[in-house]
């Protein structure tokens, strides 16, 4: 796999941050396969825009239908429905939905997905589950192998700056050398921030008054906490725990994963170096660290907007 192409996104033209890489795309809808994938992500990489991606990137293909599947009546009809030679796309959005949706519901969404199969010979569906952070339960579950699942995670990320590259020239903005540099570090790759520079690219006009007006969330303390609480950092108690004792133990500098575990587990209660294991594998998840030569870094957008929301 190139890294062109894991980094490559194509976007919905309602969503022209794209939450997902092409390899991503081509995981969730499958060869022809019978298939359950468990999106996570946060409203910071772009999770609230999944569904409508997929819908907007498989709809148009012939041979794919894309039941509605909003009761969990009507999701068990679709995981066996379909004609014969059928490829089936059937997309529980647990983030959009309307209403609290208990751990149960979601952990049972899973479970049927991987037992109850299409009726009709020839017939394949891949099974789309778009989760946030408000489905903790699951996410460890799917991330630390606490219990035997088919499902598979499909984890959202920040762009990359090739990633970004490729973003600037597909939406023909931010050209030049110097202001992709500057918009990599206005908005850390994260895809709110992304399309945050997008949408003020198509009110302003213009590509240097934009970066200015990205610059504003460094400086604002409102916007800045809005930021964090969009990444996830600040979902759970533990989580915001785990991220300062790093933040304290490391400040900008690189460590490992083993260095990250015990900065954790000398910050939390009874020292669970599992428990310190699972933060320290949710704030990856969250996309909160910059990776080089297998080492670890916290983010510094994430980390300077930390500092001032605090």
């Amino acid at each position: 796999m190139s890294s062109r192409r894991a980094s490559c996104r194509t976007a919905a033209p309602s969503c022209p941050t794209a939450p997902l890489t092409n390899i991503q795309l081509d995981d969730l809808l499958g060869e022809r396969s019978n298939r359950t994938r468990v999106v996570l992500g946060t409203s910071a990489t772009g999770v609230t825009d999944v569904a409508r991606t997929l819908r907007t990137n498989a709809g148009p293909i012939d041979g794919w239908t894309l039941p509605p599947a909003g009761r969990p009546s009507v999701y068990k009809q679709e995981l066996t429905g379909g004609r014969p030679r059928e490829r089936r796309l059937v997309i529980s959005d647990f983030v959009n939905y309307q209403g609290t949706v208990r751990a149960e519901t979601c952990r049972e969404a899973v479970d049927l997905a991987e037992t109850l199969l299409p009726t009709t010979p020839g017939v394949t569906r891949a099974v789309v589950l778009v989760t946030d952070t408000t489905q903790m339960a699951l996410w460890r579950t799917l991330l630390m192998g606490a219990e035997t699942t088919a499902a598979a995670p499909v984890v959202l990320r920040r762009h990359d700056r090739r990633g970004l590259r490729g973003w600037t020239q597909r939406v023909n903005k931010f050209h030049t050398e110097d202001r992709l540099d500057r918009l990599y570090e206005l908005t850390g790759g994260w895809p709110i921030l992304v399309g945050r520079a997008h949408h003020l690219h198509e009110e302003l006009g213009d590509p240097d008054e934009v970066l200015l007006r990205l610059a504003v969330l460094r400086a604002n303390r409102t916007e800045a906490r809005a930021f964090v609480e969009a990444t996830g950092v600040y979902a759970d108690p533990v989580l915001a725990t785990g991220y300062r004792s790093l933040d304290d133990e490391f400040e900008d500098g690189l460590f490992d994963v083993e260095g990250a575990v015990t900065a954790v587990a000398l910050k939390i209660e009874d020292e669970d170096e599992d428990e310190a294991r699972w933060i320290v594998n949710c704030l990856d998840t969250l996309q909160v660290f910059d990776r080089s030569d297998g080492q670890l870094r916290l983010e510094p957008l994430l980390r300077q907007c930390v500092a001032l929301g605090v």
